[in-house]
């Protein structure tokens, strides 16, 4: 069975890890990668020195854009000649030649033969094919991530340990000369960490002043990721260092200078430089090198042995080790002091581009409302029609003459501070930049034209902080179904990117009422007592945190507006236990929510305000979050207003209206809204729309009784709703539901009826919730049928006949009866 050597040292963080890059040879040879690991097999295991570890291989997916053995075959082939002994096996994963379902299913078959560390790159332009790069790096680190997340959440508490998790990495680039081409790779390079990479492989180059750049800019910024130097075999027996001379081999560079002290010297001198390239990594901080260029075993080894004897001395040969080129940027002109960074100036076309988005695109100007308006009222939200197909052709020929637009439908022109990174990358890439990019910052793919990652940079530098937002600005993949619309009529009828829920989504996963949620949090609050010193093992997986990771980015990657939290099951009368537990639960949120706010569900004052504190316990912005259920007496709490922004929920406890009378009811209940309203509204300075009033909705099953004062509960709830929204007192405080409610004890179709429930209660004015938002309530149509069956609740029959006829309605859905079959 194949290793997992390679993680498991690289969080263990012992000795210098050291992995050997093979490829097939030309036309499809297995032949070489044969050969060196038959070789590794026959050589005695103490010819590595000591200090360095080898752990395993990478296998690359046609590099060069040339199309090869795929690594996939390879390691079928290595595994039918049992060649691997206990080395691991890290495939390259590029998005070059596959959509993103191949790319999955790929993964997967990996998944199944055990293989955990892969690299995650962008990958080269093809050369006799068109790419694909629907994906690009950072959107397949993600699809890892997705990936892994299922595994634990389709997992139970006790099977973690026989969860199979990708360990995926990604590359960057430290040998670029220009401004903007440096810093898009180290941007880059921390979204990419944002989404999941693990570790990071340099690319190729020969200049030790960037290589040190690389890890202080890590240190800088707190990036604790471990870095392999990518130690490249520089020899003029092979057209390498001529390629990439002359630009043939994108991202690769070899200055004159280089490639002229190449020629004079003989091929063990190359293997020095080799070696000393390698020591040097050990030095600067490295968990591990790649060592790529070699095609034999023995060499393989001598630059090991020569690397161990050079050790520390490495700086002897800093000559040897640094050829720069181009406009020569350094971020950091010596250790410690930071180069001043340029001051950009808006260029007449970004002040154009601004100025017009401005006036008619930003949903906070009265031009985008009233442009929205009238091509509403001229039909165009239809998408067909004589004054859509105007518009889009007027649109198609104006953004293709000034961005050079390719037509996708989904723009992100203002995410890319006015450039087209479809029209303006030779590989389309949704975050641009890739690794591609020349010393003087020309695209490696074409060099007639500038790469769109300096544009966007320069553009965004000279925007107030627009370096801080395009640093964490993270593109998703183009919806493709949107191809050759209108891009600009997508935009403003939400059907785009930018599009949100229609009502404020509260997941409520996240509870310790639930069994296993609850269990796992206990789970994930012992590890964090039980940490140790700083010796303790890297590489102990902590399951129940992976499994609470995987449950909150799944609920905000699905469209949450906020996060819930219940640890209530877990407080045993002991409040301040519970404190330090929704203090951990809230960071942990804080960590893993990409942003999406907190909301702190529990009946308990000192838990509210002690996640409070804890939310706003951070140095970056934090959206306001949303507590409760707040009672009016909780003084404390809600004097913190002055302190902090929040939100509140509070509850209408129906239970003390009255319910035989529906009028009574309705006006009680607005009585109760009112005073809660008036009550926190002039007292404690909230507004309106601050507070979330939460209607108690009972189970349908429950109202199938014969019970006058259960009996047309769902109605009152509903038309209660529909009273708050109409009333000028209360139309801007917002009305909650909890979803899950209205279906307990219906065994069939429950997240169907959910969803038609959801629909109707909506149409009376519903505007926010409590769900699971994996299931997609709002994303997905409601079956009409189930629908009809809500619309069976909201009829205002003699209470004793309508329990009748809601309990046969009711019936195939509470007892084991089939699912209908899908309509044509």
């Amino acid at each position: 069975m194949l290793k997992n050597k390679f993680s498991e040292a690289l969080t263990k963080g012992s000795d210098l890890i050291i992995v050997a890059e093979l490829a097939a040879g030309p036309g499809y040879n297995f032949n070489p990668i044969q050969k060196f690991l038959e070789d590794v097999k026959k050589t005695d295991s103490n010819s590595i020195p000591k200090g360095f570890d080898f752990v395993g291989i990478t296998v690359t997916q046609n590099p060069g854009g040339i199309s090869n053995l795929e690594p996939i075959d390879v390691l079928s082939r290595i595994n039918d000649l049992n060649l691997m002994g206990d080395l691991d096996f890290i495939p390259h994963i590029s998005c070059k030649d596959h959509n993103t379902d191949a790319i999955k299913g790929s993964l997967i078959n990996y998944r199944q033969k055990n293989i955990q560390s892969v690299l995650a790159i962008t990958g080269d332009k093809p050369v006799g094919s068109k790419g694909i790069f629907e994906l690009e790096s950072i959107g397949l680190l993600q699809l890892i991530e997705r990936i892994n997340h299922e595994s634990y959440l389709k997992s139970k508490s006790g099977q973690f340990d026989n969860i199979k998790q990708f360990f995926p990495g990604a590359a960057v680039s430290p040998f670029k000369y220009t401004e903007g081409s440096q810093m898009q790779q180290y941007y880059k390079m921390e979204k990419k960490i944002k989404s999941g990479a693990k570790f990071l492989i340099t690319q190729v180059g020969w200049d030790w002043k960037k290589s040190a750049e690389l890890f202080q800019y890590l240190k800088e910024n707190n990036l604790d990721v471990p870095v392999l130097g990518d130690v490249f075999l520089l020899s003029t027996t092979t057209p390498a260092p001529r390629l990439m001379h002359a630009g043939k081999l994108p991202g690769c560079f070899v200055s004159d200078e280089l490639l002229s002290k190449l020629q004079g010297e003989k091929v063990e001198q190359h293997i020095e430089r080799a070696a000393q390239q390698l020591a040097m990594y050990k030095e600067l901080g490295a968990a591990g090198v790649d060592i790529g260029g070699v095609h034999d075993f023995d060499t393989f080894v001598k630059i090991l042995n020569l690397a161990s004897q050079i050790g520390k001395d490495w700086e002897k040969y800093k000559d040897n080790l640094c050829w720069p080129g181009g406009e020569k940027f350094y971020l950091y002109e010596e250790p410690g002091k930071k180069a001043v960074i340029t001051q950009k100036k808006k260029a007449f076309r970004q002040k154009n581009f601004d100025f017009m988005h401005r006036i008619i695109l930003d949903p906070d100007y009265t031009g985008f409302k009233l442009l929205r308006n009238v091509m509403s009222f001229l039909g165009t939200k239809k998408g067909k029609g004589f004054f859509y197909k105007s518009f889009y052709s007027f649109e198609r020929v104006m953004k293709y003459l000034l961005f050079d637009c390719q037509d996708c439908g989904d723009c992100y022109l203002p995410e890319n501070f006015s450039y087209c990174t479809i029209g303006g990358c030779e590989k389309g890439l949704s975050n641009a930049p890739c690794g591609d990019s020349t010393v003087e910052g020309l695209c490696g793919n074409n060099l007639e034209r500038i790469c769109i990652g300096d544009l966007i940079y320069n553009a965004a530098a000279a925007k107030e902080n627009g370096r801080e937002l395009l640093k964490s600005i993270i593109n998703q993949p183009r919806m493709f179904e949107l191809e050759n619309t209108a891009s600009i009529l997508n935009y403003l009828f939400g059907y785009d990117h930018t599009k949100t829920l229609p009502i404020i989504s509260i997941s409520d996963i996240l509870d310790a009422y639930d069994p296993l949620i609850g269990e796992i949090m206990k789970q994930y609050i012992q590890s964090l007592n039980q940490k140790s010193s700083s010796n303790q093992d890297k590489s102990n997986i902590n399951h129940p945190l992976n499994f609470l990771k995987a449950l909150i980015q799944t609920q905000a990657e699905s469209g949450a507006s906020y996060i819930s939290v219940n640890i209530d099951m877990l407080i045993e009368n002991d409040i301040s236990k519970a404190e330090d537990i929704i203090r951990q639960l809230v960071k942990l949120i804080q960590q893993s929510s990409n942003g999406i706010a907190v909301c702190i569900d529990s009946q308990y004052e000192g838990v509210l305000i002690a996640g409070l504190y804890q939310w706003y316990d951070t140095d970056t912005k934090a959206k306001p979050p949303l507590l409760g259920p707040v009672k009016l007496d909780y003084d404390k709490l809600l004097s913190l207003r002055k302190e902090f922004d929040f939100n509140i929920i509070s509850s209408l406890d129906i239970d003390n209206i009255t319910l035989g009378n529906d009028e009574a009811f309705v006006n009680e209940s607005l009585d109760l809204a009112e005073k809660i309203k008036s009550k926190v509204t002039n007292e404690y300075q909230f507004k309106p729309e601050n507070i979330f009033l939460e209607l108690k909705n009972i189970a349908l099953t429950e109202e199938i009784s014969e019970s006058l004062d259960i009996a047309g509960r769902t109605l009152k709830t509903f038309t209660l709703i529909k009273e708050i929204k109409n009333s000028p007192v209360l139309k801007k405080c917002h009305c909650l539901l909890r979803i899950n409610n209205a279906t307990k004890g219906i065994q069939k179709r429950r997240i169907g009826i959910n969803r038609a429930y959801l629909v109707k209660v909506m149409d009376y004015g519903l505007d926010s919730v409590f769900a699971d938002m994996t299931r997609h309530y709002v994303q997905i149509p409601a079956d009409p049928d189930l629908i009809k069956i809500i619309e069976a609740f909201l009829q205002k029959d003699n209470p004793a006949q309508k329990s009748k006829n809601l309990s046969q309605i009711m019936a195939p859905f509470m007892g084991k009866y089939p699912k209908p079959p899908a309509k044509n």
